[in-house]
């Protein structure tokens, strides 16, 4: 295919790639699997996820993302070259990519994200926030004038902008989301079952019974793991109730952030706000009775978009599309000799 243009969302938990006429067609988990004494990976993706935990000698897995930003260059650049490979194939012609970034993120990680990219295979690389993304990927229109309350709780961050026109009015992002909820969970059972589970069993956990508010009738699963006390396998039941407890204190911090956002606020985009509705994204979004809590400590309509996780890539698409609107808010494509990399 002729001149490939890629949407890229480069999460902590997993990498959406989005193609203009075709949709999502990459989603895979964010880990790699290498080898530790080379360095050069072995797995990437759903495989590498599922070997966490049960890595055999000589063979590491981690996230080389954290917190939305590059922590390992060396792993993130194999990891990205792999996954856009898998998706542009063969392909003569290297493709311009749109990719997310945390709304905070220093202007270093931002070039060191652009000459990953470029280094993994990409023509030119144009970053735009990631609650930007979001709410067009949501469906918000680059040109709505009227200002849109945007909450993306990801893996690894939780990314909150008030959108208008195309453009961020007031943004905040806070080091809390999906992943630090299941080690979250790992603590609760340690502290209060003396059991060790992995961060797996914890993650499955809080998809199958995990709750932001209390449900109406309590469900319970089994966990197993090992014991502190004896180091035998142990199995332990536990409820939905417990784990909203244990999150608890996360998403306190989440849903106050969102609220001091409005103290910052223009009372015309305020008033723009409470009559429309919060967009909840991000894979975390999901979470039980997570628009209830938000609607709840805001006193406005919450709604979770279809298919949150993958909002974000969807908008990074919408936003190739519209580049001739973003550009007008100095959006622009950065080639090699932008961020001056070999």
């Amino acid at each position: 295919m002729f001149g490939y243009d890629l949407g890229i969302d480069l999460g902590t938990s997993s990498v959406v790639i989005s193609v203009p006429g075709k949709g999502v067609v990459l989603n895979e988990p964010s880990y790699v699997a290498f080898d530790t004494e080379t360095e050069k990976i072995l797995y990437a993706g759903r495989r590498a996820y599922y070997l966490q935990g049960r890595e055999p000698n000589g063979t590491q897995v981690m996230q080389p993302l954290k917190d939305g930003v590059i922590s390992n260059y060396s792993m993130t650049q194999q990891m990205v070259r792999y996954f856009v490979n898998k998706v542009i194939k063969k392909s003569a012609f290297k493709p311009r990519v749109v990719a997310s970034f945390p709304a905070l993120a220093t202007d270093v990680e931002k070039r060191t994200l652009i000459s990953v990219l470029i280094s993994a295979g990409a023509r030119s690389v144009c970053l735009i926030e990631e609650p930007l993304c979001a709410a067009f990927g949501a469906g918000i229109d680059p040109i709505h004038p009227n200002g849109v309350f945007v909450i993306d709780v990801g893996g690894g961050t939780s990314d909150m902008a008030v959108v208008s026109q195309g453009a961020m009015s007031q943004t905040e992002t806070v080091k809390l989301a999906g992943d630090a909820m299941d080690e979250a969970i790992v603590r609760f059972l340690k502290e209060k079952y003396d059991i060790a589970i992995g961060i797996r069993t914890a993650e499955e956990l809080k998809k199958a019974i995990g709750c932001a508010v209390p449900r109406e009738e309590e469900i319970t699963m089994t966990a197993k793991g090992r014991s502190l006390e004896t180091g035998l396998p142990m199995i332990i039941e536990v409820s939905s109730n417990e784990l909203c407890h244990a999150l608890k204190g996360i998403l306190s911090e989440i849903v106050a952030a969102a609220q001091v956002m409005f103290e910052r606020t223009s009372p015309q985009l305020v008033a723009d706000i409470t009559s429309g509705e919060v967009l909840l994204t991000g894979g975390s979004a999901e979470l039980y009775g997570m628009d209830q809590l938000v609607a709840e400590a805001l006193g406005l309509e919450v709604k979770v978009v279809p298919q949150p996780n993958l909002c974000v890539s969807k908008g990074a698409c919408v936003a190739l599309n519209r580049m001739h609107i973003l550009d007008n808010y100095g959006y622009r494509f950065k080639t090699k000799e932008d961020v001056r990399i070999r």
